[in-house]
C-alpha cells in the first residue's frame, strides 16, 4: 500500500512539477546554457602585488569550466564567449592570535575580482560582477606552521569555484 502510494506520488511530481523551460517552474535538464559551446579564458589581468594569483586562478577557471561545465575551453578565435577577469585586490587579516605569543594564529587571504562574460558575435555580456570576493584561511603559526601558499590555494579555488556558479545562473 505505502509503495503504491509513493510510486503514485513520485508519478504525479514529475509529470505535474517540472516545465520544459525552466523560467516557468521547475525544469529537468542542465541549468547550463546550451546556445553556448565553448569559452576562451585569457590569462587573468593581475593589478596587484601579489605575481602568482592571476596565474593560479587562470588554470583554475579553466578547471572548473572544463570539469563542472559541457563548455569546452579555446582560443579567442574560435570561442562563442570570452571570461575577462581581473584581480583588483589581495589582502590578509589576522582572525586569532595567541593569547600567550600575540602571534597570529589564523589568517585569511582574501582576494578580490572584477569579471565579465560576453559574447563574441556580438559583445553582449552574460554576466558579470565587480568586487567578488572570497577568503582562505591559513594557520601560520606553530604547531602547524602552514605557508601562505595555502591561504592563497584555498582562495583562489572558490574564487573559480564562485565564478562558474554564478555563470550557470546567468542566463
Amino acid at each position: 500500500m505505502k509503495l503504491a502510494f509513493m510510486t503514485l506520488m513520485g508519478i504525479l511530481v514529475a509529470t505535474t512539477g517540472c516545465e520544459s523551460d525552466p523560467t516557468k517552474g521547475w525544469a529537468v535538464g542542465s541549468t547550463y546554457d546550451t546556445s553556448i559551446k565553448t569559452i576562451a579564458i585569457p590569462v587573468v589581468q593581475n593589478d596587484t602585488f601579489d605575481r602568482e594569483v592571476g596565474y593560479l586562478l587562470t588554470n583554475a577557471l579553466i578547471r572548473e569550466v572544463e570539469s563542472r561545465t559541457p563548455w569546452k575551453v579555446t582560443s579567442e578565435n574560435v570561442a562563442d564567449t570570452v571570461l575577462d577577469v581581473t584581480v583588483t585586490k589581495v589582502t590578509m587579516r589576522a582572525l586569532s592570535q595567541s593569547r600567550l605569543t600575540a602571534l597570529d594564529q589564523e589568517m585569511a587571504l582574501q582576494l578580490t575580482v572584477d569579471w565579465n562574460w560576453e559574447r563574441i558575435d556580438d559583445s553582449s555580456t552574460i554576466a558579470g560582477w565587480d568586487g567578488m570576493g572570497t577568503s582562505g584561511l591559513f594557520f601560520p603559526s606553530n604547531p602547524l606552521g602552514e605557508p601562505i601558499e595555502l591561504g592563497r590555494m584555498e582562495s583562489v579555488e572558490l574564487m573559480a569555484r564562485a565564478i562558474v556558479d554564478r555563470m550557470s545562473e546567468s542566463w
